[in-house]
């Protein structure tokens, strides 16, 4: 049996302003967008007429993350005083590799980040932070001196992200 990791999905409320936050805060890649609706994308969500726009946006390692604004039903804001327990259930969080954590957190606190910490190092060389992104969704960076001395670039491909790709070690 073999897996891959394919993407991972966020809701937001307004997906210009996450785009901003994403590609010019983050410094993901816009790979396309969309407005779709339909009986198969209600029956995968589980609700009748749905409507949304989504986006993916990816960095070099070829997975990416969708964005998704609900248009029907609307996106609903998640209750306060739940927004930012990071120990509740279905509390998932996104993990970056980053080369600069300074320069991003820097772009991404007047754009709406909450940090829930200062930049930590966890192990000579490799340094984290949780933020969350204007919507509640939590994000982890992380600045790894061993990753960052040799990238590698995978593009993965799929049936929404079908060009050939390369892998490059």
């Amino acid at each position: 049996m073999s897996v891959t990791m394919n993407h991972t999905g966020v809701v937001v409320t307004d997906i210009e302003k996450a785009l901003q936050f994403y590609c010019e805060g983050i410094g993901l890649e816009l790979r396309f967008q969309v407005e779709a609706g339909g009986a198969e994308l209600s029956q995968l969500l589980g609700y009748d007429d749905v409507q949304v726009k989504a986006a993916f946006v990816g960095g070099i390692d070829g997975h990416s993350v969708e964005i998704i604004e609900y248009l029907s039903p609307k996106t609903e804001v998640r209750d306060a005083s739940e927004q930012h327990k990071r120990n509740a259930t279905g509390a998932a969080h996104i993990s970056f590799n980053v080369t600069d954590m300074d320069a991003i957190i820097e772009r991404l606190v007047p754009m709406g980040a909450v940090l829930n910490n200062q930049p930590v190092a966890l192990m000579d060389g490799y340094r984290s932070v949780y933020l969350q992104d204007p919507w509640g969704n939590w994000i982890e960076l992380d600045e790894d001196a061993v990753h960052n001395e040799q990238q590698f670039t995978i593009h993965q491909r799929t049936s929404v992200n079908p060009s050939p790709g390369d892998v490059r070690l």
